[in-house]
């Protein structure tokens, strides 16, 4: 099957300062891998994936493992809002994740949803 050009998206660069912010001074390689490569080169692919897609599938990854009341669990539903998926629409992930994750990691996620969509705007849209 042949794709419409008209459906090619642009990559888009994601700059990212977190890791040096945070870590630079005493992990300087693991900021710059962070920064750099994890950012700048895979999440910039976004004309392969979107970054809405790219910030599910990262959500989803963190609370399978077990990660869902964690900082960068947090963090990430913070982007993932921002890049568009919704408090309703991260509900309805973690339900249908809570049969294949697990019902306690997912429980968990709900901590730092809540945290990402309702109490930093007040609301849960």
């Amino acid at each position: 099957m042949e794709q419409n050009n008209n459906n090619k998206r642009k990559a888009v660069k994601v700059v990212q300062t977190a890791g040096r912010d945070m870590l630079g001074d005493i992990a300087p390689e693991f900021a710059r891998l962070n920064d750099d490569v994890l950012f700048g080169e895979v999440w910039s692919r976004n004309d392969k994936l979107s970054l809405r897609d790219r910030s599910m599938v990262t959500v989803a990854t963190l609370v399978a493992k077990g990660m869902g009341d964690t900082f960068a669990c947090q963090y990430q539903m913070k982007e993932a809002k921002k890049n568009g998926i919704t408090a309703e629409e991260m509900a309805e992930i973690f339900t249908h994740q809570a049969f294949y994750a697990g019902w306690p990691n997912v429980w968990a996620a709900f901590n730092s949803m809540k945290k990402a969509y309702v109490e930093e705007s007040g609301d849960t849209k």
